[in-house]
């Protein structure tokens, strides 16, 4: 993850094609707004251990309320990066531009702060949008709000996604997840998935807080793989084939939610492209389908 942080800060050319409406174009233009999108930097969210927890917001200026929205989760390693980074406030525009609410989100950061802290921060901000206050001022649809995370912030949705220590449950569940480069399994038996590179690991043992697997007894209660059930939402995961991290984590997890019936979109990439760096313009095209499919058009999907 960390070694991939240079490249996640140099493709927001990549993410301002994910529109949900027309074609995207081949080699997309970066722009930080349109005439279309309203945006709100540096909103406080919450505040814990003295320190403020920030969000941007993208919002569409001419759609009518109530909208869908997607709460955009950053990566870094989980020790670096803010909402600000790797190309999110590329997408977050972007998103608005194409008629879905959008907010960037920082959460606390390793080593000073360790697993469940980024989880809790994050979901806070979930449920923050959805007070009755957020939800009138933003015109957005408490109950179609989805995650998208990329490396550190996919393992971060894929456990609000799932129903892991300190996601929502009931009403709070959110109505789908886009999960770029997720590490699943974070438990020791976990490095039996591919083969995952020291800075992989080092970087997961950060975000635990442990020294080593074989001594990290919260390490299984942090991976999103053993919380999949049926009422999870609808996830789209994306990974490379030889990537940082390994592609059979992507596999375990899709593999995982089939057996229990939750619609699942696995697109594996050749080669070694992670995270924000897959959203290429075939790439950009599905999630858009996805989302239009999962939380644009449909109701949140309950048993």
């Amino acid at each position: 993850m960390k070694k991939c942080r240079a490249l996640e800060a140099c493709v927001g050319l990549l993410a301002v094609g994910l529109v949900l409406s027309g074609c995207a174009a081949t080699t997309p233009v970066a722009r930080t707004h349109s005439d279309s999108v309203v945006l709100q930097n540096d909103l406080q969210y919450g505040t814990v251990s003295g320190q403020k927890l920030l969000l941007n917001a993208c919002l569409p200026k001419s759609s009518q309320a109530p909208t869908a929205a997607m709460i955009l989760i950053h990566g870094g390693g989980f020790d670096s990066g803010t909402k600000d980074f790797g190309g999110m406030n590329a997408l977050c525009s972007e998103l608005a531009d194409g008629g879905i609410a959008a907010f960037s989100v920082d959460y606390r950061l390793a080593p000073e702060f360790a697993y469940p802290a980024q989880v809790n921060d994050v979901t806070d901000a979930l449920a923050w949008l959805r007070e009755s206050a957020q939800v009138a001022e933003f015109g957005i649809d408490p109950e179609r709000i989805g995650l998208f995370g990329s490396s550190a912030g996919a393992i971060i949705a894929s456990s609000i996604g799932t129903k892991g220590t300190g996601s929502l449950t009931g009403d709070g569940r959110v109505a789908a997840v886009v999960a770029m480069s997720p590490a699943v399994d974070l438990t020791e038996n976990g490095l039996l998935l591919g083969d995952p590179s020291k800075t992989a690991i080092d970087s997961i043992l950060q975000y635990l807080g442990c020294s080593d697997f074989t001594d990290c007894s919260n390490s299984r209660e942090a991976s999103p793989l053993y919380a999949v059930d049926k009422t999870d939402p609808a996830f789209y995961i994306a990974i490379s084939e030889k990537e940082l991290v390994p592609v059979e984590q992507g596999k375990a997890m899709a593999l995982a939610l089939k057996r229990v019936g939750v619609p699942v979109t696995l697109d594996v990439k050749a080669g070694k492209r992670h995270a924000l760096e897959l959203l290429d313009e075939a790439t950009r095209m599905r999630i858009r389908q996805f989302l239009i499919e999962n939380l644009v058009d449909s109701a949140r999907r309950t048993d």
